[in-house]
């Protein structure tokens, strides 16, 4: 067995105890221990964006613990799956890659970026790729995921052998995400919006949605707004953004009484498909706002 936690022999010579000779039992147990090895994760970081795949890099450092300080390690495979499909070998770290660490054990840096998943496996908005690690040592023995118990995976250790990063769809760029989006508005009041309103600015031209106020205060406003379908409480506004479009930028501005304000944004594509919710926010502070739209 791999990685026998010493607190699991000492309850075994505890049992065994009564129907055993105590000798024999203490003879067992060192006779069948084995130790295991870990690697431990120094540091962790870099999240994969589907829309900025070229700066999308995940980045870890990894620390060898063995019974001979790291002397073990013949080396280090990185193996690459995504959605739980087959995995490919990504890179192998050898012994000489690994520098002496400030606990006296050797460790290593590596890097996995978006656009090399995107050549090697493939990938679709809101996949999760699986970064798996195998520590293969000089005795023949490996360990990787399948080997460690619930204990070494944080704490100290943080030794999960296998780290999984979700492609998000978070358009940062300002790039135009072709599709139809329907604008979701709620007021709690009652009585529309007042002065609140989202804006989509779309290749230099400002489109404002907003609940209409159904006050004299508001006519001004509510001339500016957009086709709006429903009543004071609720209703939806709709706009396409064409396939040739190039830029977009979603803001809040935020009126008075916004705490009586909540809206949704939903996607579809162009042909009607892919239906999804890209953001949603209550009471929310004004600017730019970040939608998340997979494809």
């Amino acid at each position: 067995m791999n990685m026998k936690k010493i607190i699991y022999f000492l309850s075994l010579v505890i049992v065994l105890q009564s129907c055993e000779d105590p000798d024999n039992t203490v003879n067992f147990v060192l006779d069948n221990y084995e130790t295991g090895a870990v690697l431990r994760t120094i540091s962790s970081s870099g999240d994969f964006n589907y829309y900025d795949q070229a700066s999308s890099i995940f980045s870890a450092t990894i620390e060898a613990h063995d019974v001979e300080d790291g002397g073990l390690m013949q080396s280090v495979e990185i193996f690459l799956s995504v959605d739980g499909g087959s995995e490919i070998l990504y890179r192998t770290l050898q012994p000489g890659e690994f520098t002496t660490g400030p606990t006296g054990l050797p460790r290593a840096s590596f890097q996995v970026g978006l656009s090399e998943v995107e050549t090697l496996v493939g990938f679709n908005g809101g996949s999760t790729v699986k970064i798996r690690l195998q520590l293969n040592l000089t005795n023949g023995k490996t360990y990787s995921e399948n080997d460690v118990a619930g204990s070494m995976t944080g704490s100290y250790f943080k030794s999960p052998f296998a780290y999984r990063k979700i492609v998000l769809c978070n358009v940062t760029d300002g790039s135009a995400v072709p599709g139809i989006y329907t604008i979701k508005m709620q007021d709690s009041y009652g009585d529309g919006w007042q002065d609140s309103r989202v804006r989509l600015t779309l290749d230099g031209q400002v489109y404002d949605f907003a609940m209409p106020s159904p006050y004299a205060s508001g006519v001004a406003i509510n001339a500016t707004l957009e086709s709006y379908t429903g009543d004071d409480n609720a209703g939806i506004s709709t706009i396409t953004v064409p396939a040739d479009a190039s830029t977009m930028k979603w803001e809040w501005i935020v009126g008075r009484f916004p705490e009586e304000t909540s809206y949704t944004i939903a996607f579809t594509s162009l042909d009607g498909s892919n239906a999804q919710n890209c953001y949603n926010e209550a009471n929310g502070p004004g600017g730019e706002k970040i939608l998340s739209i997979c494809q």
